[in-house]
């Protein structure tokens, strides 16, 4: 897959930085007006090259659909870009992946940004409790924040999909919303 030009320099950044480090970069279109950012890549995703992959990959595109949103229209990446297999990664490790997603962020040039999970929320800076905040839009300047659950977390559970499904509602209504 050929690298957008306007991404070269932060994969190139990347790669320099995480040496060593099987990458899974963003994928999608760039100039899209919705990013979204998901977690840390699980082994689906290390799998396939894929920033969200299997069954959690097929209920987002489910709920992208709920949207009337094509897939390929939109530009999903994670806030850490490799499979950190054998431990956990700390808030530090995190961190350092900040200031490559904030120009990711800034090169695919989004009007609104859906951050999937506890740890994409903190990984963009928001250190807030995922229960309180979601379904909600923050103005972070050049784009909206609009955090919700991962779609892995709604297949294990019943409630977190109901949270989930009503947080695409209100998604749906922001981005139908005439400028």
């Amino acid at each position: 897959m050929a690298i957008d030009p306007n991404l070269k320099h932060v994969h190139n950044a990347l790669k320099q930085k995480f040496q060593g480090k099987k990458l899974i970069f963003g994928q999608g279109s760039v100039g899209s007006k919705i990013v979204f950012v998901a977690e840390i890549p699980g082994s689906d995703e290390d799998k396939s090259n894929k920033p969200v992959a299997g069954p959690s990959e097929k209920y987002l595109n489910k709920l992208l659909r709920s949207l009337g949103v094509d897939k390929r229209k939109v530009y999903i990446t994670n806030v850490v870009k490799f499979f950190p297999s054998g431990h956990a990664l700390t808030a530090k490790e995190i961190k350092a992946h900040l200031p490559f997603l904030k120009e990711e962020i800034k090169s695919v040039g989004p009007n609104i940004v859906v951050t999937l999970g506890t740890s994409a929320l903190n990984g963009i800076g928001l250190r807030q409790p995922l229960d309180n905040i979601h379904g909600k839009t923050f103005n972070l300047g050049p784009y909206n924040l609009f955090p919700t659950f991962h779609p892995k977390h709604a297949l294990q559970s019943e409630q977190i999909r109901n949270q989930l499904e009503a947080d695409f509602v209100k998604l749906k209504e922001i981005i139908n919303k005439p400028n």
